[in-house]
């Protein structure tokens, strides 16, 4: 408070001083204007003094100038103040003196008095008016202040008044809203409420639509059935008490049971009333339209034998005859022996099967021979071509669609089984295509015994590619083997095959179901067009419940699961290995779960840290085709890393830095195998040698003209030389002290002294380790009455003897003499690779332009004999020693270099070691461990992969174990496969099959192994029973074992929970047993979502997703708080005091 007194009186103070200079400037101005005035008078009417009076700018008196006397002239009068005063005309003086004084005088007031005046006068201006602006500003301020606190009251209150405005109106907006709401909440409750009681009709009326599809199939079903008899030929390969307990549950379907009649005739489905109509009119019309589509099959089929497509249809008699359904067996059953054309013996469960597809035929109606593989699908689908040909003379024309990999299988097997047919290849190029074109007869339907050809074998790639013409042939059946190569709907292939004109159609496959319910309707639909041509329906009935029942722990609807049953019955036939063949045991399946190398874990978690969770599953539920081909490149990276890092990078060849040259490779084609190559490594740095220096220094000491070395060999080795042996055993007889008299004390003759001195250093090395003792030989020998004759002569003691004799190389002696080998190995130093140098160079090299310089030189650097005994015999040598059984006294002399430098290499070029590249990948080191066991055991393998590059490096590990094996890819030409697989199942040489899932897994008879190994699993589980069913199959004698390596805790193990999920949907609709182990994988779920989730564990998912809550929570957070403070900041705006201003104001005023 008493600081805002004082800045008020501050203020105060400094407004009076500003007003006290304002006056004082006042009064000196209006002083100064007074003087000049006087001044002015005095000039002009003063004649008495003429003097001129000259003010400074402080009005004094500074200069006064006489002047030449005027006349007196009378006073003009003073005017009024309110006129004007006109100064009289004065004459100017007569002196001349005085005119230029007179006019110097206005001269100096007009150039310097007037602009200072003017000035002056100006700035005083200025002054006035700013403080009286200033003035009035404060004035204002002031007065608006006070006007404020006097006006507090009324702003109070026109305040209180607005805010009790807006809470009314908030509460009137509230209160509306409220009812517009509950008025919508109701009108929605109504709505939800007829939309409920519509979608429950709509339910109902599918209900009864889908019930009424289902049971005219059931019924077109239940009639084929009793004629084929499909239920009998699957029991028949049973026990009894599950035939029996099979016959017993059997049901027939009610609309049979009940036995309507009185329907005029069959009824479109679009005609069906299924909102009014009753179930008894319902179960008539589905009866009379299954009599009519059993009718137009068999009339197709008959138009199609007598060429007469648009034969027209008789009128359907429903009530007698074949098509009775109250008297199923019309027909009479069709019993069929083996055919006689036919070379092979069938098994009964084969001869069944041909019943079954006679059966068919004579119906007119398609099939799927859907036997487990390796049951002989092949060999029974040919025995009803056979029999078709035996009995109806019926020779094709026969069109098979196979695999590429089985046309050359199909052709061995219908010329082996039955030679009386022939055979079309029909594959190669376009132009061999065409030419085997000619060969076909479009004119007649029907194929005798003399076509040109009776069976048409090619592929499904070629079948699209020349559908134009195949589409123009009238094929009599059309067999399609691994037909799941069809088992989508949209696919062109489908498309193609579905518009072939052909009486009938079979469909060979062992997997009808892989992946879900709508490939087996892909399949229904392909044989049954009329019958099974919705597929809403078939879903809503059979898959939902199906899939949804192998995820989870829900009841299974039983009902619905036998309808299925009998639907699927008459049109499939399948039967199991261990109902039909007691003799081929059970597949022994084994998971060998590894482990990821350090390798490997440092990989494998570099890719995932680089992963964003929520942006790879955000993409996972876009299901575009380009977030699906990310996620399936991701995913096969994680299966990179899991069955070997080389995949990714390739361990490289390493070098030092060579700081040499190397000569140029000479010309094979001159040289023939006459070439002598020699070492041409060089250093860049040479010291050239003339030839005439090289020669006379006596180092070529070859014979020549010229030459000086006999002279000096005899004058320098044989008369100078003391160490001969005549010299040293004279001088050794000499009395006295003489040079050799010590010989006799290291026990060495002047022969051997000789020896030694002229001798190089490695001879004399060599020639002490062929001293061996006797004691070796006598222990060598101890038992045998041979000794060397060497050694006979050589005398030893006998202490020498025994402990060398009572040595072993398991006793102490051995580690006690060997202590220096022991430690090296056990250190690991054995193991360590040598340090590389950065660089390396050859010494500088003595270069001398003569050939036998060259030759002197290259033995000096490559002895023979010096490399063998510095690093004894190599590998190929010991062998052949080993072999030829020489004898041990004749072995060659150890190695004189120590161990390191014999077991490592001299050379720095260090390639990538085969150890480290099994070891670097827990799949491959567990595969090394499983194949050698497999080796020892006498097994053969089977080994597929995925991955072609795999394979590559698969086979770089097999030459390193020196395995023989075999290779089949998708590269592999059709002709080549045939040879392989005949080379695999004849020569038991051969350890191991490599193969591709996907080309090596269709239609081969490989049953000369009894081991298959997955590397890496297929998406698709079916793909690999396929594979795996290769060597189990009719002629296996072994139990077959399965081998799958999966990695431990990575995504592998979830691609096999899937593949396990793929196996319960197969198991519950094929033999309608369900698994006791559930696992939580969702079908409706689409690809993409499933590929997301199989690269992160559930609790990086957990975590991932509890922090993007957070995160949100703090963003939201921090939105609102931003929107508090932004607002309190507003309201909060500091005021700033009028004292203040005012100050600042007059300090800008003054400055």
């Amino acid at each position: 408070m008493n600081n805002k007194v004082r800045e008020e009186q501050r203020a105060k103070d400094k407004a009076e001083a500003a007003l006290k200079k304002r006056k004082e400037d006042d009064e000196r101005n209006a002083k100064l204007a007074e003087q000049r005035s006087r001044l002015d008078d005095e000039s002009i009417h003063d004649t008495d003094n003429s003097a001129a009076v000259v003010l400074d700018e402080d009005g004094a008196k500074i200069k006064k100038r006489k002047v030449a006397p005027k006349k007196a002239k009378a006073k003009a009068p003073v005017p009024a103040k309110e006129e004007p005063v006109v100064p009289e005309k004065i004459e100017p003086h007569v002196s001349k003196g005085y005119n230029l004084m007179y006019e110097q005088i206005w001269k100096d007031i007009a150039r310097r008095d007037v602009p200072k005046v003017y000035k002056i006068q100006q700035a005083s201006l200025n002054i006035k008016q700013s403080n009286l602006r200033k003035t009035a500003q404060l004035a204002a301020k002031e007065a608006r202040r006070w006007q404020q606190r006097t006006n507090k009251n009324v702003k109070d209150t026109q305040a209180r008044a607005k805010r009790s405005m807006r809470e009314m109106l908030t509460f009137w907006k509230r209160n509306e809203k409220e009812e517009r709401d509950n008025r919508r909440k109701a009108e929605k409750e109504a709505i939800e409420r007829a939309k409920r009681e519509e979608e429950m009709r709509e339910q109902k009326r599918q209900a009864r639509k889908l019930n009424f599809l289902i049971s005219q199939t059931e019924l077109y079903s239940h009639f084929v059935g009793r004629k084929i008899k499909t239920n009998e030929l699957e029991r028949s390969t049973d026990t009894a008490t599950e035939g029996q307990a099979e016959t017993a549950a059997e049901k027939v379907p009610e609309a049979v049971k009940a036995g309507v009649t009185g329907v005029a005739g069959p009824k479109k489905f679009e005609e069906l009333d299924f909102d009014n109509d009753d179930e008894t009119h319902l179960h008539q019309a589905a009866m009379h339209n299954a009599q009519a589509a059993l009718q137009e099959t068999q009339q197709r089929a008959r138009a199609f034998n007598a060429g007469a497509a648009d034969t027209p249809k008789p009128d359907l008699d429903m009530e007698d005859g074949e098509m009775n359904f109250q008297n199923p067996t019309g027909l009479g059953d069709i019993d069929i022996t083996q055919p006689k054309l036919l070379s092979c013996q069938l098994k009964e469960y084969q001869i069944k099967g041909l019943n079954w597809l006679a059966n068919l035929y004579e119906q007119g109606i398609n099939g799927i021979l859907a036997d487990e593989m390796g049951l002989g699908k092949t060999v029974q689908s040919i025995s009803v071509m056979a029999y078709l040909a035996e009995k109806y003379d019926i020779w094709g024309p026969y069109l098979v669609v196979a695999p590429a990999s089985t046309l050359h299988n199909w052709a061995q097997e219908i010329s082996k089984f039955v030679p009386e047919f022939k055979v079309l290849p029909y594959w190669g190029n376009q132009r061999d295509r065409q030419i085997l074109r000619k060969f076909w007869d479009r004119k007649s339907p029907t194929y005798r015994k003399d076509a040109q050809f009776h069976v048409l074998i090619t592929s499904y790639q070629i079948v699209v590619g020349d559908a134009q013409y195949f589409q123009k042939m009238r094929w009599q059946y059309m067999i399609l083997d691994e037909a799941q190569a069809i088992k989508s709907s949209q696919s062109s292939r489908w498309k193609t095959l579905l518009g072939m004109q052909c009486r009938n159609r079979l469909l060979l496959t062992g997997t009808p179901i892989q992946n879900s319910m709508q490939e087996l309707w892909a399949l229904l639909h392909f044989i049954m067009p009329g019958l099974f041509d919705s597929h809403d329906e078939f879903s809503e009935w059979f898959s939902k419940d199906i899939e949804s029942h192998t995820q989870s722990n829900t009841q299974l609807n039983e009902q619905q699961l036998h309808r299925l049953h009998m639907i699927l019955k008459p049109f499939m036939l399948r039967r199991v290995k261990k109902h039909v063949q007691k003799e081929l045991g059970d597949k022994l399946e084994i998971d060998v779960y590894c482990d990821l190398t350090y390798r490997q874990r440092s990989i494998y978690k570099s890719l995932r840290d680089k992963l964003s969770v929520m942006d790879w599953l955000e993409k996972a539920t876009s299901n575009t085709d380009e977030s699906a081909q990310s996620l399936m490149n991701l995913v096969m990276q994680f299966r990179k890393v899991c069955n070997h890092p080389d995949l990714f990078e390739r361990a490289e060849v390493r070098s030092p830095l060579s700081l040499a040259y190397f000569a140029d490779t000479i010309s094979f084609m001159r040289e023939k195998t006459d070439a002598n190559l020699f070492y041409t490594t060089r250093n860049h740095i040479e010291y050239r040698v003339p030839h005439k220096v090289y020669s006379e220094d006596g180092n070529l000491a070859l014979v020549g003209p010229n030459s000086q070395a006999g002279m000096r060999r005899k004058v320098l080795k044989k008369m100078m030389n003391i160490w001969t042996p005549d010299f040293i055993d004279r001088n050794s007889r000499e009395n006295g002290h003489t040079a050799f008299s010590w010989l006799r004390f290291v026990d060495t003759s002047p022969q051997e002294a000789s020896r030694a001195a002229n001798s190089d250093f490695i001879d004399r090395i060599t020639s002490q380790v062929e001293k061996r003792d006797l004691s070796v030989y006598d222990a060598i020998y101890d038992d045998e009455p041979y000794v060397p004759q060497k050694v006979r002569l050589l005398i030893t003691d006998l202490g020498s003897q025994k402990a060398i004799r009572t040595t072993t190389h398991e006793g102490i002696m051995e580690s006690l003499t060997q202590v220096y080998k022991s430690a090296y190995k056990e250190t690991g130093l054995a193991n360590l690779p040598p340090a590389p140098p950065k660089a390396t160079a050859p010494p500088i090299a003595l270069v001398c332009d003569d050939r036998n310089a060259l030759i002197m030189q290259d033995n000096e650097q490559f002895d023979p004999r010096i490399r063998k005994a510095l690093l004894g015999p190599s590998p190929l040598e010991q062998q052949r020693m080993v072999d030829q059984e020489y004898d041990v006294c004749n072995y060659p002399l150890p190695p004189l270099l120590p161990e390191p430098s014999v077991g490592k290499s001299y050379s720095f070029i260090t390639a990538p070691s085969m150890s480290r590249f099994v070891t670097d990948s827990g799949k491959l080191l567990a595969l090394d461990k499983l194949l050698m066991e497999l080796k020892a055991g006498g097994h053969r393998v089977l080994l597929y992969f995925q991955m072609t590059r795999m394979m590559d490096l698969a086979e770089e590990y097999l030459a390193y174990r020196k395995y023989k094996y075999l290779r089949l890819d998708g590269s592999s030409k059709v002709e080549d496969r045939r040879d392989m697989v005949s080379d695999f199942q004849a020569k038991p040489e051969i350890f191991i099959f490599l193969l591709s899932t996907r080309a090596g897994g269709l239609g081969l008879n490989l049953t000369a192994a009894d081991c298959v190994i997955f590397y890496d699993s297929d998406w698709n589980p079916t793909v690999d029973q396929q594979a795996e069913d290769r060597a189990h199959r009719l002629g296996q004698t072994k139990q077959v074992r399965v081998y799958r390596l999966l990695t431990r805790g990575t995504i592998e193990e979830r691609i096999r929970a899937r593949a396990c999920q793929k196996q319960d949907v197969q198991k519950v609709v094929m033999t309608g047993k369900t698994s006791t182990e559930k696992k939580p994988v969702d079908f409706s779920k689409g690809g993409n979502r499933d590929m997301a989730l199989w690269l992160f564990d559930e609790e990086t998912i957990e975590k991932q997703l509890a922090e993007k809550a957070k995160e949100k929570e703090q963003e939201k957070a921090a939105k609102k708080g931003a929107r508090k403070g932004k607002k309190a900041a507003a309201t909060a705006t500091p005021k700033r005091s009028a004292e203040a201003m005012l100050e600042s104001m007059y300090h800008e005023g003054m400055d």
